[in-house]
């Protein structure tokens, strides 16, 4: 299961944007600055990879369009600007994609296929869903899972940046459960650990009473220690009731008492695999590495240590080299990570507009690699050229308190210069805006640099400056 394109029409910021996804690493990083929609750009995958969960009965699966996602726009009528909801043509969201993993049987799915959702309703009632293939190779699937066929079902997931702090309710589940349930909140980008736990606890506890290895037990510890640095051992304990972490110089952690990092990923990798593991059981200890699908990731660098940065979308490729992850990020040591074809730049400048009328014919539509993108492998430049070129902070290797007295020097001598052949009453002005350059470095902390700035200004005739006289 792969999507290959995204189209956005009055949903969020976009007016009428495509976005093309890398399709052969399994890998689309999404870059920019805050507010040029990064996380707009993951929650319409979210519904749109919810249209193949559209027949499932499974809680808190499938996600709509919500009427509050309607573009807004900024009109100006004289001088007084209004915000107004843009729906003559209502949200418009379509994708292309391809099922080929999932629906191997099935020659329409396995060529790039179309499908979109629209709501054009105010009220959000008004909902239209043409995602006729889509939906009904998710309805034949779950028919399979309840006549007990072993159809490989595609784990969907989206773990967004509050999944730290959203607290839910305790979830029942009932013993046995169906494979289905694998899906259940999947597309809600809190985190919902709970759901694993009481699956991986019921499991361990039960292996010891039958004195048996589960294989999908084995396929989640597999991949934390894929993915989690040093993790030697991954267990539950049952004197303690508690989730334990084992790394390799002896020291032992539960799950509660790791830091947020830590916790962070572990609670997202353990969830996936538990997710593919509980989709399909047939797999054995091979669940993590075989099951296909799609994993959305908000801000993937969140409360990661560098060093854990620049490995851990490379540790996700390893531990489950059949998902396609789209994430996004805010560090270079990630960015510097990736290879050509794998970023979506949002600053670029460069979003894709619509070339070509999207339509059921897909299949000659398919992106090899994600766009805009750069040329030039990122993993070919350092921090500091990915920080200034990619990132646009400029000079990185000065700190923000040293490029601030670098601009106000230059502003200074520019209002020395001015004062050259200024009349009387223009040098009092300019007195005032040296007073208002200088003023925030009259501290001990810029001592220096604040007196130097004084003999500039007393060299070239204009007094001291008023904060120096009040002293």
């Amino acid at each position: 299961m792969k999507i290959h394109e995204l189209r956005l029409k009055n949903f969020r910021k976009f007016v009428d944007t495509r976005f093309c996804f890398n399709t052969k690493s399994n890998v689309t990083v999404l870059i920019g600055d805050n507010a040029t929609g990064k996380s707009a750009i993951l929650n319409a995958l979210s519904i749109m990879m919810g249209s193949y969960l559209l027949d499932f009965k499974v809680p808190q699966a499938a996600r709509h369009i919500r009427k509050d996602e309607v573009r807004i726009a900024q009109i100006k009528t004289g001088q007084i600007v209004s915000l107004e909801p843009q729906w003559t043509d209502g949200i418009q969201l379509s994708c292309i994609g391809t099922l080929s993993e999932v629906a191997p049987n099935d020659t329409t799915l396995s060529k790039p296929f179309l499908w979109s959702r629209e709501l054009t309703s105010e009220e959000g009632k008004t909902t239209r869903i043409n995602a006729k293939k889509i939906a009904k190779a998710g309805r034949e699937a779950r028919i399979k899972v309840e006549n007990g066929e072993e159809v490989l079902l595609p784990i969907i997931s989206y773990y967004g940046t509050g999944r730290l702090w959203h607290k839910k309710q305790d979830i029942k589940l009932s013993k046995p459960d169906s494979r289905t349930v694998g899906y259940r909140d999947c597309l809600d980008p809190a985190s919902n650990h709970r759901l694993f736990f009481k699956w991986f606890s019921r499991l361990e506890q039960a292996g010891v009473q039958k004195n048996k290895k589960f294989d999908v037990l084995e396929a989640v510890r597999t991949a934390v220690k894929t993915c989690i640095p040093n993790c030697e051992n991954f267990y539950f304990d049952l004197e303690l009731q508690e989730l334990m972490v084992e790394f390799s110089d002896g020291t032992l952690y539960s799950f509660d008492n790791l830091s947020d990092g830590y916790r962070n990923m572990l609670a997202i990798v353990a969830d996936i695999a538990h997710r593919a593991a509980r989709l399909n059981p047939q797999l054995g200890n091979q669940a993590a590495t075989l099951t296909p699908g799609i994993v959305l990731i908000d801000e993937i660098d969140l409360h990661l240590h560098p060093k854990w940065q620049r490995e851990i979308v490379n540790s996700l490729r390893s531990a489950f080299p059949k998902v396609q992850f789209i994430v996004s990020t805010h560090s270079p040591f990630i960015i510097q990570s990736l290879q050509r074809g794998e970023v979506i730049d949002l600053n670029s400048g460069e979003n894709l507009a619509p070339e070509f009328e999207f339509n059921d014919d897909a299949s000659n539509n398919i992106a090899q690699t994600a766009q805009p993108s750069p040329s030039k492998s990122y993993s070919e430049r350092s921090i500091e050229d990915i920080v200034e070129e990619v990132m646009g902070v400029n000079i990185p290797s000065r700190s923000a308190r040293l490029e601030r007295m670098y601009e106000v020097a230059k502003r200074y001598y520019q209002v020395l210069e001015e004062s050259e052949n200024a009349t009387e009453e223009e040098k009092n002005i300019l007195k005032q805006k040296l007073d208002e350059l200088s003023a925030p470095f009259s501290d001990s902390g810029d001592i220096a640099y604040y007196a130097f700035l004084e003999m500039e200004r007393l060299a070239a005739g204009l007094g001291k400056s008023k904060v120096k006289d009040e002293e």
